[in-house]
């Protein structure tokens, strides 16, 4: 028996939110990165071998994480007891039988390890701290957030790229993963379904550039992660929407108005959704400018926008929860 996902989700949501990322020696997804590094050194600068890596990685990722699961419950260890006079105010709760503990365990083990909550907001607020004490040891941990080139980057500059980085790395951090997580929940595929989105990410992040030897290689990588996160980027703006209502008008309007500006086709969304919503001018210097109208971001900006994430985080995991306690009626 699957565990099941409500239970699943709670506790990937406990393991983020109190522990945080796990050590890079048991994290999945360097494994993932190691898998990929591998077969990247075997494999030739072509299209070709592009669409076999990304096929390679993924079901790779997914078979490897269901063989955890279901090794986890061969285990002869204590189930999960969780009888009905435990919950009887949500009777919903009630599992219909006990859960191997250990297979519930892995299994939100892995899917935490798909999403990465506290990570992106603490390493946000980190930054925008730092570009207000220390503006050079700021630029220095900047590319933990952004790809951009920063040392000739202003505070103002430094501020929208953290706000845009923690805008856009909202989508394919959390959003998305949990998205394909709760699509394929009511098939018994959910976790399967976010480490395969997790292994497609990874690879758009070591294989997805322009640059020689990956142009061709990673055309694969880029396009399948542009088409995964297609419906989560557009559906942000919602939550982003739901989450400021007194600026949902300008933060709908600054989407449609300007997600097309930057050159990836998902990103413009939540970043521009963001941007409206805090009523703040955005720019990557000589690539794009989002809601040109607004004021020029200041430090003080960055605590905002993490507050502001905070809140369409706490929406986002709302509503999942609502809609798997829905997949128990």
């Amino acid at each position: 028996m699957s565990p099941d996902a409500l239970q699943v989700f709670l506790l990937a949501v406990a393991f983020d939110l109190i522990l945080g990322e796990p050590p890079s020696m048991i994290h999945p997804v360097v494994w993932i990165g190691k898998l990929i590094s591998i077969l990247r050194a075997r494999a030739r600068p072509i299209r070709a071998y592009g669409f076999v890596l990304v096929a390679a990685v993924v079901l790779t990722t997914v078979l490897a994480g269901r063989l955890l699961v279901w090794a986890a419950g061969l285990i002869p260890i204590p189930s999960i007891p969780l009888p009905s006079d435990l919950l009887p105010s949500i009777p919903i709760l009630t599992p219909s039988s006990n859960v191997p503990l250990l297979s519930v365990l892995v299994s939100a083990y892995l899917l935490k390890s798909t999403f990465a909550v506290r990570c992106l907001l603490q390493v946000s607020a980190d930054i925008g701290r730092l570009i207000d004490k220390d503006i050079e040891e700021a630029k220095k941990m900047l590319p933990a957030l952004v790809g951009r080139e920063t040392s000739g980057l202003t505070r103002s500059q430094a501020a929208s790229a953290v706000i845009e980085s923690l805008s856009e790395n909202y989508v394919d951090s959390i959003l998305s993963p949990i998205f394909y997580f709760l699509l394929f929940a009511p098939f018994g595929l959910g976790l399967e379904a976010a480490l395969a989105f997790k292994a497609m990410s990874t690879m758009d992040s070591m294989l997805g550039y322009k640059t020689k030897g990956l142009k061709d290689l990673g055309f694969a990588a880029a396009r399948s992660d542009d088409l995964a996160n297609f419906i989560p980027a557009r559906l942000s703006i919602l939550l982003m929407a739901l989450a400021r209502p007194t600026r949902a008008g300008e933060t709908l309007r600054a989407a449609f108005r300007d997600h097309s500006k930057t050159p990836s086709p998902n990103s413009g969304w939540p970043m521009a959704a963001c941007a409206g919503a805090l009523g703040v001018r955005l720019e990557k210097v000589g690539y794009y400018v989002l809601m040109d109208d607004g004021k020029q971001p200041e430090t003080s900006d960055v605590p905002r926008a993490v507050g502001f994430m905070e809140i369409v985080i706490a929406i986002t995991v709302a509503a999942s929860l609502l809609f798997l306690l829905l997949l128990r009626l």
